[in-house]
């Protein structure tokens, strides 16, 4: 995402902790790579156990980047993620909202946890990535695209 692109989603992310805003400005002016605002929490009524919350971080931390990337686009700057309980495989079921800089919505997706194990994506960098805060039963992460690899969309 080009500089001026982060400086607009920045504008609409009022409502974003100033922890993870300034996290986003700390590399924003490398154009070769895109940076997406992931919020999640889970849905009201629905608990986890300690092991359940370790694994839905590890979820949202290793898998779920790269299991959307491919149905990011190129303005989309935020997801917002409720995850509740799916009846048919009592795991997590994430309703995935894509979101461009203004807080408009793109669309709405439903994914199984088991689709997003196992997924590649070569231009996710998860060691740059990060859990940033969490705030008003939301957390909020940092997920950091390369864009160098982007010309070799395997999709085609």
């Amino acid at each position: 995402m080009p500089i001026n692109q982060v400086s607009e989603a920045l504008a609409g992310f009022q409502a974003l902790p100033p922890e993870a805003r300034a996290a986003v400005m700390a590399t924003a002016n490398n154009s070769l790579e895109r940076r997406l605002i992931i919020s999640s929490r889970l849905a009201e009524g629905y608990q986890l156990t300690e092991i359940g919350l370790k694994n839905l971080q590890h979820v949202l931390t290793v898998w779920f980047p790269r299991g959307v990337y491919f149905e990011l686009t190129d303005d989309t700057a935020r997801v917002d993620i409720v995850v509740r309980r799916g009846w048919t495989t009592g795991k997590g079921v994430y309703t995935t909202t894509f979101l461009r800089a203004d807080g408009s919505v793109i669309k709405t997706m439903q994914y199984d946890e088991d689709r997003f194990v196992g997924k590649v994506c070569e231009n996710y960098d998860q060691r740059r990535s990060a859990y940033c805060c969490s705030m008003g039963g939301i957390d909020y992460r940092i997920a950091v695209y390369s864009a160098r690899r982007v010309i070799f969309d395997r999709r085609r």
